[in-house]
């Protein structure tokens, strides 16, 4: 006896007034390269009274057995009907589909070819606005494995993914009823928690999320701050109660702080008049009291700490003060003083107590750092010369110091270095608003000469990567060099000969260039056969040999 095997894919389509939407959105499930016969569409009309209801039953004459459609009274939000799918659901991955929103041909077969490969409880498929904005960052690469306490994840709670249907059952998953918006938040948060492995797919363009042009979609309504806050406050109390303290809870709770709560306090507060801005961080201030720890704080930009203060604080004018300077692109020259730099906020003063918990960005702009670029890249016998510019951002060059950093590929990380001359460059200092960066000492040359680089004796053999290492006003921040290439460079590597100090007479051959990513130093010593014929004949004969020793 044959027992029939369950779809691959559940497709849970709630609708509600979708058309003529729901045509195009119905089209694009059937183009899908998975196949018809390894889906199963679960389409719930929500009391639809536009003809909605009507060409979901025609779509499922079309193609019996493969398409359920149930019909029910308005229940006033997607919870209800995703629901009811969700009871009818009998696949091995589920997927939501909006009724006015289209999946990309090649969407679920590369869902599912993800989520086989690594055993994927959810996969993620990288997102298309049409007409409206969506995460971009999350999907700049495939993922097998992502960490959810990290990066953007937790981000993107929308309902567009494909979950294991057997997670959602185990855990008794389903959408809050009583929240008409942002109720796919509490699901898409407990299905990540309860799942062991979360992949992403970024190389394809999977959903195209549609903006109506009716305004019929939900979510194209404005939502007030009490709505936002009440919200926000039943996810962080869903999250410290499926999490241990620690860094993941840290990590979901910033979300929420950060979106329901921080970012609503944009033009629209500096506009409002004196009372209703006390309203609002009125409103804001017991929450950002609870939310707002230690632990959150320091994962929060400069202008997102200053917001999170003032509304524990109920500052109301010194926030309005905060959100505009931000608005404005954060003017002010930072500040550079023990080795810290610091933002210039109209709030707080530079002496006042909290300035320096609250405005130091020294790792904002250590990690934009150095800022640089290679221009020349050369052989003079054992001397590599390099030259080009590279300086902090936002840090004044005045007392600036260059290195030049051969660090070792693998072994023991052994590291070199070698100061760059600085030369003057005043056609670098740059202005921003009102405030100008003195990077009038940016411009470097380096010879550095192999032969003594390592503390008076020569460069052993080996892989190194070369790299820049800035300091300046006591901060210092070091960069890569693969991708600070001029066009002028050669991004092919070619041998050079060197010869250099130490045991026997042999020649070592080097060869600089981009890698992986990084410009790798890569010093070898030359086969005897090369070195003798180098010494006899000279270099262009050797290279003959070398390619008849298939020396690598």
């Amino acid at each position: 006896m044959n027992v029939p095997r369950p779809p691959r894919v559940s497709l849970v389509v709630p609708v509600y007034n979708a058309m003529p939407y729901l045509e195009q959105t119905l089209a694009s499930v059937a183009q899908q390269t998975i196949g018809m016969d390894a889906l199963e569409v679960v389409a719930v009309d929500d009391g639809s009274t536009d003809g909605s209801g009507k060409v979901l039953d025609e779509w499922a004459k079309r193609y019996p057995g493969q398409v359920k459609v149930i019909h029910q009274e308005a229940s006033g939000g997607p919870s209800r009907p995703r629901n009811v799918g969700l009871d009818h659901a009998e696949g091995t991955y589920v997927f939501f589909l909006d009724g006015d929103d289209c999946l990309g041909p090649e969407a679920l077969e590369r869902l599912v070819a993800m989520a086989e490969k690594n055993d994927s409880d959810i996969v993620l498929g990288k997102l298309v606005g049409v007409n409206r904005r969506v995460p971009k960052q999350v999907f700049a690469k495939n993922v097998d494995k992502a960490d959810l306490s990290k990066g953007d994840i937790y981000y993107t709670l929308m309902p567009f993914k494909l979950f294991r249907r057997e997670v959602i059952e185990k855990n008794g998953l389903r959408f809050p009823e009583h929240m008409r918006i942002s109720e796919d938040q509490h699901f898409v948060a407990r299905a990540y928690l309860h799942s062991t492995v979360i992949s992403v797919v970024g190389d394809y363009a999977c959903y195209y999320v549609v903006k109506r042009g009716d305004d019929g979609n939900i979510t194209a309504h404005g939502i007030d701050l009490d709505v936002s806050l009440r919200q926000a406050a039943e996810m962080v109390e869903l999250v410290t109660g499926l999490t241990e303290p620690g860094p993941l809870r840290d990590h979901l709770v910033c979300r929420h702080v950060r979106v329901e709560m921080l970012r609503r306090f944009d033009a629209e507060f500096v506009a409002a008049d004196a009372s209703e801005r006390a309203a609002l961080v009125e409103l804001a201030r017991p929450y950002a009291r609870e939310w707002v720890t230690p632990a959150v704080l320091a994962k929060l930009s400069v202008a997102e700490r200053l917001v999170a203060h003032c509304l524990r604080e109920g500052l109301v004018e010194e926030l309005a003060e905060v959100v505009a300077w931000d608005l404005a692109g954060r003017p002010g020259k930072t500040l550079v003083r023990g080795g810290r730099v610091y933002a210039a906020p109209p709030f707080p003063s530079a002496d006042s107590p909290e300035y320096e918990r609250l405005c130091d960005i020294t790792a904002a702009t250590v990690g934009a750092s150095p800022r640089r670029w290679v221009d020349r890249l050369a052989w003079k016998g054992t001397v590599l010369d390099l030259s080009g510019y590279a300086y902090l951002d936002q840090v004044d060059t005045d007392d600036l110091v260059t290195e030049v950093v051969f660090r070792e590929k693998g072994g023991d990380g052994r590291e070199f270095s070698a100061r760059a001359e600085q030369v003057p460059s005043p056609h670098l200092t740059v202005s921003r608003g009102k405030e100008t960066y003195d990077y009038g000492r940016a411009r470097f040359r380096a010879s550095v000469d192999l032969a003594t680089l390592a503390d008076g004796a020569a460069l052993p053999n080996g892989d190194w990567h070369v790299s820049l290492r800035c300091t300046a006003h006591g901060v210092t921040a070091h960069g890569g060099l693969g991708a600070a290439l001029s066009g002028r460079i050669s991004r092919r590597a070619d041998e050079h000969a060197l010869s250099l100090p130490g045991k026997g007479k042999r020649l070592r051959t080097a060869r600089v260039g981009p890698r992986e990513g990084q410009l790798v130093l890569r010093l070898r010593a030359a086969p005897a056969a090369v070195s003798a014929y180098a010494v006899s004949f000279g270099w262009k004969a050797a290279r003959a040999v070398r390619a008849r020793v298939h020396w690598k």
